[in-house]
């Protein structure tokens, strides 16, 4: 994975939070909501600037879009860690299904 498509992710995961639209974020941001989504994509590399504004728009620090991001590309073996990075990139309403799923699931084989 690539470090642009790791914090388009993370931008998408912070609007997606705060049930903010692309719209909303590029005008907190005085940014093009094109331009929003194609970083959350991956398509485009944002400058320092661009980041700094992006976290200012989602009332987050820069700090918080980039934590951890130094182990973003190290391999993961665990199977807990990668379904909760899966789980992480959905909207909470798509969570809540899939927990709800999970559970079932859990259920059954019991």
């Amino acid at each position: 994975m690539n470090i642009t498509i790791e914090i388009g992710k993370r931008i998408r995961y912070y609007r997606l939070k705060q049930s903010i639209s692309q719209e909303k974020l590029a005008e907190y941001s005085d940014l093009h909501p094109t331009y929003i989504g194609q970083l959350e994509r991956g398509e485009k590399t944002p400058s320092i600037e661009t980041l700094y504004r992006i976290t200012k728009g989602l009332h987050i620090s820069l700090a918080a879009l980039m934590e951890g991001i130094e182990d973003y590309d190290k391999p993961v073996d665990n199977f807990a860690h990668k379904t909760l990075t899966l789980l992480e990139q959905q909207t909470p309403t798509d969570q809540e299904h899939l927990f709800y799923i999970i559970e079932h699931i859990l259920k059954m084989q019991k």
